[in-house]
């Protein structure tokens, strides 16, 4: 069978590496994917149901669509908010899972033959699955479904159950192949990436260490990992990250600077023990990127309490911060809570982001001046910009033509906030040339202060 058909991809990294999985799964069985609405049969919207005001977005979208269209839903939405309120959203005939792989066929194609598809138990996702990549120098790899967390406020639970790690072949097979094809950037994502292979024998160090064997020419970006299981692998994790295969990135979630509050999102972990990883990862790596989460405005969430996560981000001054204001989710523990003031839970986010604001601008202003091996990654929001990542993962606009996929030197003349603003200054490296300097670029970078 033949239809047009229009992805509408949205969430997590995981999430928009299952919808590329389902357009390569579509395109191998003869579909065409097309880049609109106006020219598809079937628009295939493939959810994220972490954050309200995503779910709202996503409802709306549904809403939108042509009703002479026809719409397959797939991902996390439905198993959180119930397969009635996604098919009042619109013309919706079909909704599949999260994870859903080789089952798109089944439910596209009944679809399109007027029949009606509801099937929320997943249909096989795999990372050896045939993929559309939305970026063709990045591979996003799935190493697990589901984690071992219970926090109380999170909802993704319901919709992706309790961890199911992928074997370390698979996953391995998958970097190979993709890095054959030209992928030169590969991101390991799921819901806790530290907790990888507690099922099933292996763990996320045993799956680096193998990653780091693999051939080619290729930097890592590892995912989020939750400070509970960070803990328990910290000396090799750090070790890992020395390795030049891997970016000098991580995404470690606070979520509070208050323990109390830690102990009401049933977090399990301390601010004593984010500390301790967070000084640990600074003194080996010293200009390591960090990443962190935190929810605002929590149910129990006291002034004094807010005041323990502002006096947290002065302290650490993350790279990047990702600031959610909270949201009851169904189902979940701190749904029965009553919420915090509209008003002050919209004041605390203001004030936490001027703060992360001035945390930006301090460690963005540290690496003007800074000329090395970067590579590109992707295109630039401005016309004809281009957006390139060194060992650091540090974001570098860049303003000449170069090569999506492709190593240059780079030298940061300036900076913003959210990013560094560079030019380039070599183009035309060759392979030896880029290995030597990543190599050169990582022994540096490990060095003790």
């Amino acid at each position: 069978m033949s239809g047009k058909i229009f992805l509408l991809n949205y969430g997590c990294a995981v999430n928009r590496a299952e919808g590329e999985a389902m357009a390569g799964v579509l395109a191998s069985r003869s579909f065409t994917l097309v880049d609109s609405e106006d020219e598809a049969e079937l628009v295939l919207v493939n959810t994220c149901g972490v954050k309200t005001p995503t779910e709202n977005k996503i409802l709306h979208r549904l809403k939108t669509i042509r009703n002479d269209k026809k719409i397959v839903v797939a991902g996390c939405l439905p198993k959180i908010i119930g397969v009635n309120r996604i098919l009042e959203a619109g013309n919706v005939k079909g909704v599949i899972g999260p994870a859903a792989g080789e089952e798109v066929v089944n439910a596209v194609e009944t679809v399109l033959n007027g029949g009606i598809y509801i099937r929320l138990d997943g249909g096989g996702f795999n990372n050896l699955l045939p993929c559309l990549r939305e970026n063709p120098a990045i591979r996003k790899i799935v190493i697990s479904q589901g984690c071992l967390g219970a926090c109380s406020y999170c909802a993704t639970r319901f919709a992706r159950g309790r961890l199911r790690s992928y074997n370390i072949e698979e996953i391995v097979s998958a970097i190979g192949r993709s890095v054959e094809e030209g992928v030169r950037e590969i991101w390991l994502s799921s819901q806790d990436n530290s907790v990888y292979g507690v099922d099933n024998g292996s763990s996320i160090v045993e799956l680096l260490e193998k990653i780091a064997d693999i051939k080619g020419l290729f930097l890592v970006r590892i995912g989020m990992m939750n400070p509970k299981g960070v803990l328990k692998h910290l000396d090799s994790i750090v070790e890992a990250l020395r390795n030049k295969k891997f970016f000098k990135f991580i995404h470690i979630p606070l979520q509070s600077g208050s323990n109390r509050i830690l102990e009401d999102m049933n977090r399990g972990y301390s601010v004593e023990d984010f500390t301790r990883i967070i000084l640990r990862l600074r003194r080996e790596i010293p200009r390591i990127s960090i990443e962190t989460d935190v929810i605002v405005g929590y149910p129990t969430e006291s002034d004094e309490d807010f005041k323990r996560t502002l006096e947290a981000i002065r302290i650490f001054e993350p790279d990047f911060l990702n600031i959610s204001k909270f949201y009851a989710r169904p189902g979940t523990p701190a749904s029965r809570l009553p919420p915090l003031p509209t008003n002050i839970v919209a004041e605390r986010s203001r004030m936490l982001s001027r703060l992360a604001l001035e945390a930006k601008e301090k460690r963005s202003a540290s690496w003007v001046g800074w000329e090395g091996l970067a590579l590109v990654d992707e295109e630039g929001t401005i016309p004809g910009s281009f957006i390139a990542r060194n060992m650091f993962y540090k974001p570098i606009v860049l303003r000449q033509n170069v090569e999506i996929g492709s190593f240059v030197r780079a030298h940061v003349t300036s900076h913003k906030p959210n990013f560094l603003v560079g030019e380039v200054v070599d183009k035309n490296l060759d392979e030896a040339e880029v290995i030597r300097l990543l190599e050169e670029e990582n022994r540096v970078s490990t060095s003790l202060a």
